[in-house]
């Protein structure tokens, strides 16, 4: 399977027209085949056999004024020619159109964007932790449907033929919410893990940046289908994991801490698994961006470059949550 975020940029930039050269072609662009024919192909010259009217003037006499050493009139003369030159030395001594100029996506791009949406999701999960210390109730209602908007508003932008900044705003936000309230149950019922949990993610997210960057870790076919199968595994094994619980089919609890091989409880295997998983997540839409970037892809993208990581990083955060409860129960 491959790269959903790339999915969506080759989709559309492979239907942009480009030049014979290769080129990405301007507004009102076509091809010399579609050009209009010359109306005046093929008419004879109306003017051909005349005579020229100025023939027959006699030249001025030697030593009369002919104008052209006429300081006055050669200044006029230079400065008809002098504007069109000045403007053309401008035009060739200015500096090239860089991606900025072309409308294309840089590091600069995702990086600003990256800092709106997770600045957003700060801000919501600030008002989430607030909620969470003032009303559990309130909170825990708040996280139900902050849960069921967050998953319309990932499924609506992931699969919109359109690049949707709005809905990757609020998506921020009302994730942020989630996250807010979430966290402050967590600290609740085990003090100082949400600080141990944020220094963790950034240190994952640092380590990772920096293998991508200096070419130890690289994307693959391989990389991409592993990350984009087991994504979509867990996904699913959430969702059939909630709705067996809350049925009270299954007590996902006990499941959870069924110890492995007598010691090591099956929660903390799925949640090293799950980090693996977003780690390689993480490392696929890094290279979407690079690739994105050398590609020359419109600046829109940088908005479903950014969503893609974001979730990423919230994704790694809540299992590296999970996976330190287990080593922080009193049992």
């Amino acid at each position: 399977m491959a790269n959903p975020v790339m999915n969506s940029i080759v989709k559309d930039w492979s239907t942009q027209q480009t030049t014979p050269a290769g080129y990405p072609t301007m507004p009102g662009y076509q091809p010399a085949s579609q050009q209009a024919p010359n109306p005046y192909a093929g008419q004879a010259n109306p003017y051909a056999g005349q005579a020229n009217p100025y023939a027959a003037q006699q030249a001025p006499a030697y030593g009369q004024p002919t104008g052209y050493g006429d300081p006055q009139a050669y200044g006029q003369q230079q400065g008809a020619y002098g504007d069109p030159m000045a403007s053309y030395e401008a035009m060739m001594t200015a500096p090239a159109a860089d991606a900025v100029d072309r409308g294309r996506m840089t590091y600069d791009d995702v990086v600003v964007k990256s800092l709106i949406c997770f600045g957003l999701l700060l801000a919501g999960a600030t008002v989430g932790w607030m909620m969470g210390l003032a009303s559990p109730f309130i909170a825990v209602t708040s996280m139900f449907v902050g849960c069921l908007v967050t998953l319309g508003l990932g499924l609506f932008v992931q699969f919109s033929k359109k690049v949707r900044p709005g809905a990757i705003i609020a998506y921020s936000l009302i994730e942020g919410v989630v996250l807010g309230a979430l966290s402050c149950f967590f600290e609740i019922v085990y003090p100082g893990i949400v600080v141990t949990a944020v220094l963790a993610t950034l240190v994952v997210i640092g380590v990772t940046l920096g293998a991508f960057s200096f070419g130890f870790i690289r994307n693959s076919g391989a990389v991409t289908r592993i990350a984009t199968i087991g994504s979509i595994s867990f996904f699913f094994y959430y969702m059939i994991s909630l709705v067996l619980s809350r049925s009270g089919a299954v007590d996902m609890t006990a499941v959870n801490n069924y110890k492995v091989f007598g010691f090591i409880p099956l929660g903390v295997i799925i949640g090293v698994i799950a980090i693996i998983i977003g780690v390689l997540c993480l490392v696929r839409d890094f290279d979407a961006v690079k690739v994105g970037v050398n590609t020359g892809v419109p600046v829109k993208y940088s908005w479903l470059c950014t969503f893609a990581i974001m979730t990423d990083v919230i994704w790694i955060y809540l299992e590296i949550l999970k996976l330190l409860s287990y080593f922080m129960r009193r049992d």
